[in-house]
């Protein structure tokens, strides 16, 4: 990870370029700051909505340039709106049916059929076509429904495979590539949830609706008390990671914890009536395995036709041809007007970032004493509105804790380097959330609580397995060193979809938040290492407030590609 940014012709040409508009920004700031930006004082609300709009433009207008060279990925909001709530209709195929589906589907070279569980009660892995109907918003809008089913694209990893979309309003995709509207009814009225879609014929290539019925249901929803809720596995919502149509071409998706801690509620089928007279039905169970209705927005950020601008041997060159000069020049387009609205404040930034795999990021995990807690809540000066929380760090604990974290990572984007960071978890009344203490940078970094800050020292390596750290220097330097155990069940630690979910909103100490979307690989299993084989000389400026060593220590050997709206919040302040 951590080089999905840059087109393989184009090496670091993305993360150069980006850093040269930055600078760039930094020189524009400096030519014509407004009274306050650089007298020592910290910034007022003025200050920080004039440095957002001007730097994250002068980013949005690289990032636009390079998307029209073909050298750089468009990345837009998309979510899926609460109303009416989105659908699952989730049919099982049969494994004596599996080949005949297949044959029908027509799945391009290299793509095989893919069993998975969907939620958590499933008992085991299964064969699946599943029909989602929603109402989106963001890079397209209106009602759309997708028949889908799970292919394994020769990763190992199980996928969605759009076979067959439907836009009420019509939209743009990589089969079409412009699909016509092909208007059906999806709406909630009385606590029922009713899904009515018409099959279409085409008419001098226009869709036209025929009387004929392709899929209508009815669900009624269940009282809140008797409302049974599920769990989405991470493998299910990993295969959201890059979705797939029947050329090969792939949308690559960005989640948070509205997609995997959603409200998701699996209705009772006795309280279900549906009619399928789709092409498919004859492959499946007539009876579906589950009917699930997301009771939320979920929010996404996808970066649209992702391989054909980073081809993967996925999509034939014919394809990737026809494509290729249409995405630049749609999605470059897009990415400009987007910029210009950042820079009058009327759009949020979209910045992509990543952290690698190499060397290893490794987080320190202390557990706050409660003799200690209020000392600690003091020194951190939490900001109105936020007060210290508990969470779990694995979904197995006992219960959840105070924690202290220290992580140090390799970044990459549009500045890049060594960052650490100080954080602990609060809740802000909607959720939990990670709360930055400190951030240092091993570059010049910018931040709105230090506007830009001067390079700080810090060292993180991993020779052979062995991987030594500092932060800061002199007597409140953080030092730690040890040896990485080798991958396996009992060096293994999965991050709580709580912890994980933590991350969706990074607060600072004046208010202002990042809103944060990742890829699937924070679903990853750390390496757990011993807390007894690591070595700390100095615990840093927070060791007051906890014991002498960390009791947790997580090395993650997966990077993560990140989408970032920054200081998201600040028209709220």
């Amino acid at each position: 990870m951590g080089s999905a940014w840059n087109d393989p012709r184009d090496g670091a040409g993305l993360g150069r370029r980006m850093c040269v508009a930055v600078v760039a920004a930094a020189a524009l700031l400096t030519a014509c700051a407004p009274a306050g930006l650089s007298n020592g004082s910290p910034p007022d609300k003025a200050t920080l909505d004039y440095v957002k709009r001007t730097v994250n433009y002068q980013e949005a207008r690289a990032q636009a340039d390079l998307v029209a060279a073909g050298a750089g990925q468009s990345v837009l909001e998309f979510t899926v709106e609460d109303t009416p709530p989105s659908i699952f209709v989730n049919w099982v195929v049969p494994d004596a049916q599996a080949a005949a589906f297949t044959s029908a589907v027509g799945l391009p070279p290299g793509f095989t059929l893919a069993k998975v569980k969907i939620i958590e009660s499933d008992l085991a892995p299964k064969y699946w076509l599943s029909l989602n109907v929603y109402r989106v918003s963001g890079l397209t809008t209106g009602l759309r429904a997708e028949w889908s089913t799970y292919v394994d694209d020769g990763s190992g990893v199980p996928r969605f495979m759009i076979i067959r979309a439907r836009a009420a309003e019509g939209s743009l995709d990589p089969i079409g590539p412009l699909a016509l509207a092909e208007p059906f009814t999806h709406s909630l009225g009385s606590g029922v949830i009713s899904t009515a879609m018409n099959t279409t014929v085409l008419q001098n290539g226009v869709p036209i609706l025929t009387a004929d019925n392709l899929f209508n249901s009815t669900i009624a929803l269940p009282d809140p008390v008797d409302r049974h809720y599920v769990v989405p596995t991470r493998e299910w919502v990993t295969a959201n990671d890059f979705i797939y149509w029947l050329n090969g071409v792939n949308d690559r998706i960005f989640h948070n914890s509205t997609s995997h801690s959603a409200p998701l509620i699996s209705v009772d089928l006795a309280d279900v009536v549906l009619n399928d007279d789709s092409e498919w039905a004859t492959f499946v169970d007539p009876v579906p395995g589950h009917v699930l209705v997301y009771l939320d927005k979920i929010q996404f950020m996808i970066g649209p036709w992702w391989n054909v601008t980073e081809p993967d041997g996925r999509v034939a060159p014919g394809t990737r041809g026809s494509l290729l000069d249409l995405k630049k020049s749609i999605y470059s387009g897009l990415a400009g007007v987007s910029a210009l609205s950042i820079l009058s404040g009327t759009s949020e930034p979209i910045v992509q970032s990543s952290v690698d795999s190499a060397p290893s990021a490794v987080s320190w995990h202390w557990r706050i004493p409660s003799g200690d807690l209020a000392a600690f809540q003091t020194a951190a000066r939490l900001p109105p509105g936020l007060a210290l929380t508990t969470v779990k760090l694995e979904d197995s604990d006992l219960a959840a804790d105070h924690w202290l974290t220290l992580n140090v990572s390799q970044k990459a984007g549009a500045s890049g380097g060594l960052r650490a960071e100080w954080t602990t978890y609060v809740s802000d009344g909607a959720g939990t959330r990670t709360f930055i203490l400190e951030a240092h940078a091993g570059y010049s970094a910018l931040d709105p609580v230090n506007l830009y800050t001067a390079p700080y020292p810090i060292t993180h390596t991993n020779t052979s397995g062995s991987v030594s750290t500092t932060v800061g220097s002199g007597p409140a330097a953080f030092t730690s060193s040890f040896v990485v155990p080798p991958p396996g069940p009992g060096t293994s630690a999965l991050a709580s979809r709580q912890l994980i979910g933590a991350g969706d909103l990074r607060y600072w100490q004046n208010g202002v938040a990042d809103r944060v979307f990742y890829d699937s690989t924070v679903f990853d299993p750390k390496t757990s290492v011993d807390p007894g084989t690591v070595t700390v000389t100095n615990g840093g400026p927070w060791a007051a407030f906890v014991g002498s060593g960390p009791e947790q220590v997580w090395v993650d050997r997966a990077g993560v590609d990140l989408v970032t709206n920054p200081w998201w919040n600040l028209n709220g302040l």
